[in-house]
């Protein structure tokens, strides 16, 4: 649904209308006792007065206002470059105009400082004639992992005296959203591929999926029971066993138990969300597919990316990243994996195991390839019957 702009009015006492009626009074009064002087003044001012009224009164219709950003997010330490444009669809010019923009001095992404005051981003304009459009760009700084959120500016304007103004809300349909994502560190990828290979249960570092058929051989007395295709059996076409398709273990999950880091310090959190963040990036890199799922937070409802190694995926793992907050609910769950055994390794990233909120979700996972990524890993692996490893272990020494 389209949300009205409704207008405030901000008018000195000279410009109201009471004022005007007095002042066009006292010029009628004026000249009906025949002082001509004292009525030209008093109808001078109320001219301009009614002018002022006028002008002020219609300054910010018709006005839009419009932000384009770009499609992805930035790492903290670059650069957010908005392109800004004002539209003035009215015959109606405009001496000076205002655009109020929200601002956390603490968010994720910060303006230039001259561009910040009381606690507002503002930004002030000279002239805008009359059906013109005027587009500027600035750049904000991407101060800390978040994401910086837009969905209403204000925009003031009146007549050039500044004795009547009006200011009015303009959302942006759709909200305007940019990401900051984790700040990225030098992580160990070697260790997730080690893991890996370590935990593979077939020869080669092969897997079967079995839910691909390849073909199909005649039965030997060595093959298992399971492996008879019963619908040639049914139709007397002897026995004979199936032939997968194999899998290399190339697949690796993330499980964001943001919850159990509630009350928790917060550089723990922002710490293993960067340590995460690097080696699903990491991964991608090298081919690795890499997939998340994430509780929901303010910006996105809870989610689960199938592993992959692409560009869009990637990004949108790190998007996720970003709006993920220590308040966020526990994860549901169930995670959509068809066929668990194939996930080559599955790490489940929390504070500890006491405060894990999510744990039932890796049940269907072979414990063998589950690992508990724990800030706190003291004691975790005889109590959880996983293997468990600190996060920071996954952090290079520098």
């Amino acid at each position: 649904m389209h949300k009205q702009d409704n207008e405030i009015a901000y008018s000195s006492l000279l410009a109201a209308p009471v004022a005007i009626g007095l002042f066009l009074l006292a010029c009628v009064v004026s000249a009906f006792v025949e002082r001509a002087a004292l009525a030209a003044f008093f109808g001078f001012v109320f001219t301009l007065l009614l002018c002022s009224y006028a002008w002020g009164r219609f300054s910010v219709r018709k006005l839009t206002y419009a932000i384009d950003a770009p499609s992805t997010g930035v790492f903290p330490g670059q650069t957010i470059r908005f392109t800004r444009t004002l539209h003035n669809q009215k015959l109606l010019p405009l001496i000076w105009i205002e655009v109020i923009e929200p601002y956390e001095p603490y968010g994720c992404a910060a303006p230039e400082s001259r561009f910040v005051a009381g606690g507002r981003c503002v930004y002030k304009f000279s002239m805008l004639r009359w059906h013109q459009k005027l587009s500027f760009t600035d750049e904000w700084a991407a101060v800390r992992r978040g994401v910086h959120s837009i969905d209403a500016v204000s925009l003031r304007s009146g007549d050039g005296l500044g004795l009547c103004v009006r200011s009015k809300t303009a959302w942006q349909e759709p909200v305007r959203r940019f990401s900051v994502y984790p700040k990225m560190v030098d992580v160990s990828v070697e260790k997730v591929l080690r893991d890996m290979w370590e935990t593979c249960s077939a020869s080669c570092g092969y897997l079967e999926d079995v839910t691909l058929l390849r073909s199909v051989r005649e039965y030997l007395p060595s093959d298992p029971a399971k492996r008879i295709n019963q619908r040639l059996l049914a139709r007397g076409q002897g026995l004979m066993v199936n032939r997968y398709e194999t899998a290399a273990p190339g697949n690796v999950l993330f499980v964001l138990d943001a919850a159990s880091f509630a009350g928790k310090d917060a550089e723990h959190f922002e710490e293993a969300l960067s340590i995460a963040a690097s080696l699903i990036m990491g991964l991608c890199q090298r081919g690795i597919r890499a997939g998340i799922a994430v509780p929901a937070s303010m910006y996105f409802p809870e989610t689960f990316v199938q592993p992959s190694s692409g560009r869009a995926e990637l990004l949108h793992m790190l998007e996720l990243l970003s709006a993920a907050d220590q308040e966020n609910p526990p994860l549901r769950g169930p995670l959509p994996v068809t066929s668990p055994e194939l996930i080559g390794q599955t790490y489940y990233v929390a504070h500890n195991f006491n405060d894990s909120t999510a744990l039932r979700l890796l049940a269907p996972f072979p414990a063998n390839k589950t690992r508990l990524l724990l800030w706190d890993a003291d004691g975790a692996s005889a109590l959880s019957g996983f293997r468990a490893e600190a996060v920071k272990n996954f952090r290079r020494v520098q």
